[in-house]
């Protein structure tokens, strides 16, 4: 629980300024992590449960049924067949984004500062979408550069190689499109920017400064994906999510922005418009082009901050002028 200590001053006139400081407490660290569990927890075993339930369901039993569980090339035989990683993501994200509001709204009603929802203009979307779709751009720039090791005899190369793999085994055309809209377009981006930028960005705010808490939520976010590859892309999309979040003041940017990161980078807009290679190689321009507008959205962000500081700090000031 976060308390706040009282100091006090002595004014030019001998009266007392008060300033409150926020105190870190233990469950600041532990709740965090807590959650971090409970979210691998809940989504491995829905997947299991329903890799479970779809082999029991084609007939087999048993030893047969178990052997699904040992063998690598059964699980992943049967992990693609049931569409287990988006009928995982439904359930595990309707059983946890419940969990995560009904925290945030307890914590909040204890420090209103831990979740931050300042109302911003339709402007602010428009240039976060900008922002992301620009910040998706950099994705495959720096997946070329990657590949540059996929031949070589060392950690980057084989880490590499497995990722490839992996992802041919896990991309699938067949699987329902609507099912995979719901749990990777809107559950997922729901439920991870509550844990992520709600929980533990809103805690780690009670003490640490901006740059770390950015630096600190990024890095925990892209370790989450457990996949080196996979996270050294995912952590500058942590970074520009966690700035978002910081310089809007307002949860519901970030989790627009990861709605749209996955719709594009999940492959979702391309298979609703049913895109051929020419077709995605424009797409692929069109991520480049805006690379340099995601930069000019983040300047003016920045720009906007330090006005509003400077005129929080002017107004401040005045008030303790006036106190003095």
């Amino acid at each position: 629980m976060s308390q706040r200590i009282e100091t006090k001053s002595e004014g030019n006139d001998g009266g007392e300024v008060k300033f409150q400081k926020r105190k870190f407490s233990l469950a600041s660290v532990l709740l965090p992590i807590f959650f971090l569990f409970l979210h691998q927890i809940v989504l491995n075993a829905m997947a299991f449960l329903r890799i479970y339930l779809y082999a029991k369901n084609t007939g087999l039993a048993g030893e047969e049924l178990m052997r699904v569980f040992t063998r690598p090339d059964l699980f992943y035989q049967y992990l693609l067949a049931s569409d287990a990683q988006n009928y995982a993501s439904l359930l595990a994200m309707l059983i946890l984004i419940p969990v995560y509001l009904l925290y945030l709204f307890w914590r909040r009603r204890k420090d209103s500062d831990i979740v931050r929802l300042q109302r911003q203009g339709i402007v602010s979307y428009f240039e976060s979408v900008v922002l992301i779709i620009g910040t998706l751009g950099l994705t495959p720039l720096w997946m070329a550069f990657l590949l540059l090791f996929e031949e070589a005899d060392n950690f980057i190369g084989k880490a590499l190689r497995d990722y490839l793999i992996q992802a041919e085994m896990l991309t699938s055309e067949e699987g329902s499109l609507w099912l995979q809209v719901i749990s990777l377009v809107v559950l997922v981006p729901i439920a991870e920017e509550l844990l992520f930028r709600g929980i533990l960005q809103g805690e780690l705010s009670l003490r640490f400064s901006r740059t770390t808490r950015v630096l600190v939520c990024s890095v925990v976010f892209a370790v989450f994906h457990f996949d080196l590859i996979q996270g050294s892309y995912v952590f500058l999309a942590g970074i520009v999510l966690s700035l978002a979040y910081e310089l809007t003041n307002n949860l519901f940017v970030p989790v627009f922005m990861h709605m749209v990161f996955n719709f594009v980078g999940g492959g979702i807009l391309q298979r609703i418009f049913n895109l051929d290679e020419q077709g995605a190689g424009i797409l692929l321009i069109l991520l480049f082009v805006f690379i340099p507008l995601a930069l000019a959205v983040l300047a003016i962000w920045f720009r906007r901050d330090k006005e509003k500081r400077e005129k929080e700090i002017y107004g401040l000031y005045n008030d303790l002028s006036g106190k003095i």
